[in-house]
C-alpha cells in the first residue's frame, strides 16, 4: 500500500509542470524587454513544447498576453504578501534550447 501511495505521489509530481524551479500557475511579476517599463503581473505556464511563458494578468499596450523567458529581464514570485527575486538566468538554463531563440513564443 505504501508503494502505491509513493507511486501516486510521484505521478502527481510529474504531472505538475515545472518551469525550472517554478510550478505551473505560480503567481509572478516580471520586467521585460519590448514591453512598457514596470512590473507586469502574471502566472507561469509551460507550453506543449516545454517552454516557460508568463501569462500576463492584463495585456501590454501592444497587446501581448504572454512573455517568454528570452524577453524577461527580471522575475519575482509571490510568497505570501512579499515578492521574492527568482534568477531568470537559472530558469533559462533549465529551458529547452529551442525556447531561448527569439520568436520562440
Amino acid at each position: 500500500m505504501t508503494r502505491g501511495i509513493g507511486v501516486t505521489g510521484l505521478a502527481l509530481l510529474a504531472s505538475t509542470a515545472l518551469a525550472g524551479s517554478l510550478a505551473k500557475d505560480t503567481t509572478v511579476r516580471i520586467e521585460g524587454s519590448g514591453i512598457e517599463i514596470g512590473w507586469h503581473n502574471g502566472k507561469i505556464m509551460v507550453t506543449h513544447e516545454g517552454c516557460t511563458m508568463i501569462r500576463l494578468q492584463t495585456p501590454t499596450r501592444k497587446g501581448y498576453t504572454m512573455i517568454a523567458l528570452i524577453a524577461t529581464d527580471r522575475l519575482q514570485r509571490q510568497e505570501g504578501s512579499t515578492w521574492v527575486d527568482v534568477s531568470v538566468e537559472d530558469l533559462r538554463k533549465a529551458e529547452p534550447k529551442r525556447c531561448l531563440e527569439e520568436g520562440a513564443d
